[in-house]
């Protein structure tokens, strides 16, 4: 899944643009591989979504990205789900402060979240309706993974 992440930044460099890696793949940079991954969420800055959404979605088809919901911003790329959301959540939905709260994602042109930013995200997620109803004990699973972590790093959350 690492190399096709790799592909995905390098086509998204051509439009200067940085993901921020999120989801569980993007909890797995700390935990490792503690899951068979589905999908890849990838948190953009907030134009691709909203005003130049047509320019983007042609530049990812014309680069072999599949659209497979249009709503959700969703794609296949080398048959794995790609989910393109709005980079400003982190900060509306009070996972981050600002955006210097991200940290470079390894070597490529990437960020991701602190372990405690992701054990935010996961327990916000717990509000919505749909993930309470159908991920409830597979993100409680990764919030209990986070926590050990944050312990074993010694790593204070408020």
């Amino acid at each position: 899944m690492e190399e096709i992440l790799f592909k995905i930044i390098e086509i998204l460099k051509k439009l200067d643009i940085k993901p921020v890696i999120y989801g569980s793949f993007g909890i797995s940079y700390y935990l490792g591989d503690f899951k068979q991954f589905e999908d890849l969420d990838l948190l953009v800055d907030d134009k691709f979504i909203d005003s130049n959404w047509e320019e983007f979605n042609a530049f990812l088809l014309s680069h072999n990205f599949v659209l497979i919901n249009e709503r959700e911003h969703e794609f296949l790329f080398d048959n794995l789900k790609i989910g393109f959301a709005k980079k400003s959540i982190l900060v509306k939905d009070g996972i981050i402060e600002d955006y210097a709260d991200l940290v470079q994602y390894g070597e490529v042109d990437a960020c991701t979240l602190r372990p405690e930013h992701f054990l935010a995200a996961y327990r916000f997620s717990l509000k919505d309706g749909y993930r309470l109803a159908n991920r409830l004990k597979k993100d409680q699973e990764i919030i209990d993974k986070i926590i050990e972590y944050l312990k074993v790093n010694k790593i204070v959350v408020d």
